[in-house]
């Protein structure tokens, strides 16, 4: 074990720092600061430390001077806009969103253009809890008012997937024969979805930063943060594959309806069935079930061969041009999204044999 100068009577192996507790007083414990540490913070005798219980054992300790984590977020961010390419002040505000920034204002050394200005409004009105608070010739101000910890992120998740599977209930109900007019909606939904994985993703890169945070979301855990923001990804994936195929079969209905019976049938089919893998593979992540994440793997392993075939085969059989590469578009995005559930499955399973989960049972994986 490596050790600082015999002097301070300190140790430290590789990983931090080691103290024995010792008794001060009748009834009082104390352990010294390590030099080193109390060195860097430039404290001297008289100083206040703030301590905070942070659960699972952990206890924050900082000077009193420094920045608490809500208050770093309140620093204001400043985009210069002049002669920026398209898009980039849009991806920048996002950026500020996600990261924690609270207050965002958007300059231009002459003036922002119209089409700056039009890029800020788009944005703002995409993302949850952005607003446009001032506005003049050279600048906007955006704040955001959403409270990082308000929503637990399995509450988040769990809205999404229910956003996704009632697109796939509505373009199976149009291609089984009800109103198109349905289709309309799904661009309306996917905008939701977009909204929720950006306040998911602002969430979990705050927790990372602030225990308080992370707690107040149910996301304790660095290994399951990691975790999350992967599954946020392929949610937000899952939902642009899934509003392809609406696309599609919004563009083409005429077509589809006119497709063989057995041919619209292959299609039910295998939206349907990604449908059920979709529901059974969020309840196997939701319930940490390495049985049942394994099951939908196995399956999809054992089906996606012929399933692949599927848009190959409807594109033979369809004398329309437009509707056979539509039929394979939306048999493609499908396949892609499916692609998309084994990274879940496979997230589960891993989640299963992570330390944090296996300390907190008494076997070594959770069967189950």
């Amino acid at each position: 074990m490596a050790r600082e100068h015999k002097e301070t009577g300190e140790e430290r192996p590789v990983s931090g720092f080691t103290r024995r507790v010792q008794r001060t007083g009748i009834s009082s414990l104390s352990i010294t600061l390590p030099k080193s540490w109390s060195d860097s913070m430039n404290l001297q005798v008289g100083d206040v430390l703030r301590f905070r219980d942070l659960g699972a054992g952990r206890l924050e300790v900082r000077p009193a001077r420094v920045d608490s984590p809500e208050e770093r977020r309140q620093r204001l961010l400043r985009i210069d806009a002049t002669d920026a390419a398209p898009n980039l002040v849009s991806r920048l505000l996002v950026g500020g969103y996600i990261t924690g920034q609270d207050h965002i204002i958007v300059t231009a050394r002459t003036a922002l253009t119209r089409e700056q200005r039009r890029e800020v409004r788009h944005t703002v009105s995409h993302v949850l809890g952005m607003t446009v608070v001032e506005e003049s010739t050279d600048s906007i101000e955006v704040q955001n008012f959403v409270d990082p910890g308000r929503y637990q992120l399995h509450r988040l998740l769990g809205q999404v997937v229910r956003i996704l599977r009632s697109e796939l209930e509505t373009c199976l109900a149009v291609l089984r024969g009800t109103d198109g007019a349905a289709l309309e909606q799904i661009g309306t939904l996917e905008d939701e979805v977009d909204r929720f994985y950006l306040l998911m993703v602002r969430q979990l890169l705050l927790a990372s930063d602030d225990f308080q945070v992370a707690r107040d979301i149910g996301v304790e855990s660095h290994h399951y943060q990691i975790g999350y923001r992967l599954i946020a990804k392929v949610i937000e994936v899952l939902g642009d594959l899934l509003s392809g195929v609406a696309h599609d079969i919004a563009q083409n209905l005429a077509g589809f309806r006119k497709l063989a019976k057995t041919d619209r049938t292959s299609l039910v089919t295998l939206i349907t069935r990604f449908d059920e893998r979709l529901r059974r593979t969020m309840e196997a992540f939701d319930n940490l079930s390495v049985v049942d994440a394994n099951a939908v793997l196995n399956e999809i392993a054992e089906t996606q061969p012929a399933e692949s075939t599927t848009g190959d085969s409807l594109a033979r059989q369809v004398k329309e041009r437009t509707v056979a590469v539509a039929a394979q578009r939306v048999v493609s995005n499908i396949i892609m999204a499916t692609e998309m559930l084994v990274i879940v499955n496979e997230v589960t399973i891993n989640r299963s044999v992570e330390p944090e989960t296996v300390a907190k049972t008494d076997r070594n994986v959770a069967m189950g």
